[in-house]
C-alpha cells in the first residue's frame, strides 16, 4: 500500500516536471481527494507557483486570465466527478480565444467506472473538439515515468502550437493517495520545445500585392487572438498603401507609440452615416485578428461583394462568418505586413483623407453631444497608468470602448473574453490576470457581469486590481437591441438587480468605493496605486443614457 501511494506521487511529480519544461509557471488547484498526488507534487515543485481556489469554475477562469496576461500555459488540477465539468465555460472561451490552458483531471481507476462508484463520471474526452490534445494517461507505473513526463511536455506544446488553446490529460490513480516517503523519479529528461515562425508564401504575397497595389482599400484590425498584433509593421504597411487602419479596441492598435496617424478609431460612428459609407466603398479589405466587435462595421463589410478580402491568420482558423475570404495567408502577421509593404504602391491620398475628415467630424459631434459614457471612457482611458491591462466586460462596456475610445500614445492593453462573448467568469479572469503580471490591472464591467461572478471575489486575497462597475440597473444592452420594443422587455431582458452590492463586496474583504463621474479620475488613480482589490461603483440612469445615445445616433446618421 505504501509503495502504491509513493508510486502515485512520483508519477505526479514526473507530470509536473513535464509541465515546467513546457513553459508552465502557474498551477491552479481546487481541493479534492483523488487529485492529492497531483496537488502535492505541484505544491512541492520548486519552479511551479500554486494557488488554491475552492470553486472549479472560478479556478478555470482565473487560469484563463493568468494565461492571457502572461502568454504562458496555465495548468488546472481538479478531483474526479462534477468538479471537472465546472471547467467547461472557461474551456470554451479558451478554445475560441486561443488561450493555452492545461487541464489535469484526476480520475478513478478503470475498474471503478460504470459500476456505480461514488464521484465517478465519464471524464475522457469530456471537452470534445474544444481541446487541441486530449488523452488518458495509464495508471502509474515505475518504468513509465519518462513517458508521463513527456506526455505533459507534449500537452504543453499542443496548448501553444499549431493552434493555441486548451489541452486535457485525464489521470487515474488507485488508492492509497497520500504518499509516505515522497520519492522523486530518477533521470527525467523532458523534451525541449520550440515553435516555428511561419513565413508567408512569396507567390501568394505577389498575387495579393498585385490585387491591392495603387487601389483604395482598408486594413481592418480585429481583436487579438491569443498573441499581440504587430502594430508597428501594420502601421508601416498602411503608410505604404495610403490605407486607413480600422482598429478595434481589442486590436490594441489604437494605443501605443507606433505611428497612429492612419488609425481610424471612430469608424463605427462614421459608418452610421449611409452617405459616407457609400463614398468609401473600398476595392479590397485586408484583415488581421478576429472579427470586429462593431456590428456597424460588420454590416459594412458584409455589403462589400465582389472585391478582394484577404485574411491573415498564422494558425489557419477561418475567422470569417461573412464567408467573403478570397485569400487566406497562413503566416506570421508581421511577416505578411513586411512582405506586402515591400511589394505595393500607394493609392491616391484622397481616399484616406475622406476617412480622416469624417473621423474629425464625428469627434466634433460626440464632443458636442457628450454622452455620459463617452466622458467616462475618456476619463478612464486617459487616467490609467502606462502599460495597464484593461479587461472589458461584454455587452455595453466593450461597445462603449469601441464607440468612444480614441486612443493614446502611452501603451494600454485592452482585452476581453470575446471568444464566446460570455458574461460569466469576468471577475475570475481579472484576478487571474493580476496574479500573472506586475503592471496595473483594471476591469470595466457592468452590474450584471459583476453579480454573475461575484463569488470569484473570494479569490482576491493577496492580489492587486481595480474593478470599475458601471451600474445601469440591469441589462442595459437590450435597450439598444430589437428586444427593446417587446412588452416583455423588462421582465425577460432588463433583469434589474436587487443585490446589495456594497454589502457583498465588503463581505469578501474587497475595498468598496462609490464614485461619481467627477470623482472618477482621482478614485482610479488612488485605486491603481493602492494594494489589494478595490471596487469603484458608479451608478448611471438608464433612461438618460439611452436618450443621449439615440440623440447621438440621429445626428451621426444625417451629418
Amino acid at each position: 500500500m505504501k509503495d502504491n501511494a509513493d508510486l502515485n506521487y512520483a508519477w505526479a511529480w514526473a507530470i509536473c516536471e513535464g509541465l515546467r519544461a513546457g513553459g508552465v509557471l502557474q498551477v491552479i488547484i481546487s481541493p479534492g481527494s483523488r487529485s492529492t498526488p497531483l496537488a502535492l507534487a505541484a505544491f512541492r515543485h520548486p519552479e511551479l507557483q500554486t494557488r488554491v481556489i475552492l470553486d472549479e469554475r472560478t479556478a478555470a477562469f482565473f487560469a484563463l486570465g493568468a494565461a492571457k496576461a502572461s502568454g504562458r500555459p496555465t495548468a488546472l488540477i481538479a478531483t474526479s466527478g462534477t468538479a471537472v465539468s465546472e471547467w467547461l465555460p472557461a474551456v470554451t472561451e479558451a478554445d475560441l480565444a486561443r488561450i493555452p490552458l492545461i487541464l489535469l483531471s484526476a480520475d478513478r481507476p478503470p475498474e471503478l467506472r460504470q459500476c456505480g462508484a461514488n464521484q465517478t463520471t465519464r471524464q475522457t474526452d469530456l471537452f470534445g473538439n474544444s481541446c487541441r490534445f486530449s488523452m488518458e494517461l495509464p495508471l502509474p507505473e515505475q518504468g513509465l515515468y519518462a513517458a508521463a513526463c513527456r506526455f505533459a511536455v507534449q500537452a504543453a506544446g499542443s496548448a501553444h502550437w499549431p493552434l493555441p488553446g486548451p489541452v486535457h490529460l485525464n489521470i487515474p490513480f488507485r488508492e492509497p493517495l497520500t504518499p509516505v516517503d515522497f520519492p522523486l523519479p530518477d533521470n527525467l529528461q523532458p523534451a525541449h520545445l520550440s515553435r516555428p515562425v511561419l513565413d508567408p508564401n512569396p507567390e501568394h504575397l505577389d498575387r495579393v500585392a498585385q490585387a491591392i497595389s495603387s487601389r483604395p482599400g482598408i486594413i481592418v484590425c480585429g481583436p487579438e487572438t491569443g498573441t499581440a498584433l504587430p502594430a508597428h509593421e501594420i502601421a508601416v504597411l498602411a503608410n505604404r498603401l495610403n490605407a486607413p487602419i480600422l482598429a478595434d479596441p481589442l486590436s490594441n492598435l489604437r494605443d501605443g507609440s507606433h505611428d497612429r496617424s492612419q488609425v481610424i478609431a471612430l469608424y463605427d460612428l462614421a459608418l452610421r452615416n449611409p452617405s459616407f459609407a457609400g463614398e468609401v466603398r473600398p476595392q479590397w479589405v485586408l484583415r488581421f485578428g478576429a472579427m470586429p466587435v462593431s456590428k456597424t462595421l460588420n454590416q459594412f463589410l458584409e455589403g462589400l461583394d465582389g472585391i478582394r478580402h484577404i485574411l491573415v491568420d498564422a494558425h489557419g482558423r477561418w475567422a470569417d462568418p461573412l464567408h467573403q475570404t478570397t485569400d487566406l495567408l497562413q503566416a506570421d502577421p508581421a511577416g505578411v505586413a513586411q512582405g506586402l509593404g515591400s511589394r505595393v504602391s500607394p493609392a491616391d491620398e484622397d481616399y484616406l483623407q475622406r476617412w480622416k475628415n469624417q473621423q474629425k467630424r464625428v469627434r466634433e459631434i460626440i464632443d458636442e453631444e457628450a454622452p455620459e459614457e463617452k466622458q467616462l471612457i475618456d476619463t478612464l482611458t486617459l487616467t490609467l497608468p502606462e502599460n495597464t491591462l484593461l479587461l472589458s466586460g461584454n455587452s455595453l462596456p466593450i461597445r462603449q470602448l469601441d464607440w468612444f475610445h480614441r486612443g493614446r500614445e502611452r501603451p494600454l492593453r485592452i482585452t476581453c473574453n470575446r471568444g464566446a462573448s460570455g458574461i460569466d467568469g469576468n471577475i475570475a479572469t481579472l484576478l487571474g490576470m493580476a496574479s500573472a503580471c506586475r503592471q496595473p490591472v483594471v476591469g470595466l464591467l457592468g452590474d450584471l457581469t459583476l453579480i454573475h461572478d461575484i463569488g470569484s471575489l473570494a479569490a482576491a486575497k493577496g492580489l492587486n486590481a481595480t474593478l470599475l462597475v458601471l451600474d445601469n440597473g440591469g441589462g442595459g444592452i437590450f435597450d439598444h437591441l430589437p428586444q427593446a420594443v417587446l412588452p416583455e422587455h423588462d421582465a425577460l431582458f432588463s433583469t434589474p438587480n436587487e443585490v446589495d452590492i456594497p454589502a457583498i463586496v465588503q463581505g469578501f474583504g474587497v475595498d468598496y468605493l462609490p464614485t461619481t463621474p467627477g470623482q472618477l479620475a482621482n478614485h482610479i488613480s488612488e485605486a491603481a496605486n493602492s494594494h489589494g482589490v478595490s471596487l469603484l461603483h458608479l451608478q448611471l440612469t438608464r433612461s438618460t443614457s439611452l436618450a443621449q445615445h439615440k440623440r447621438l445616433w440621429t445626428r451621426l446618421n444625417v451629418e
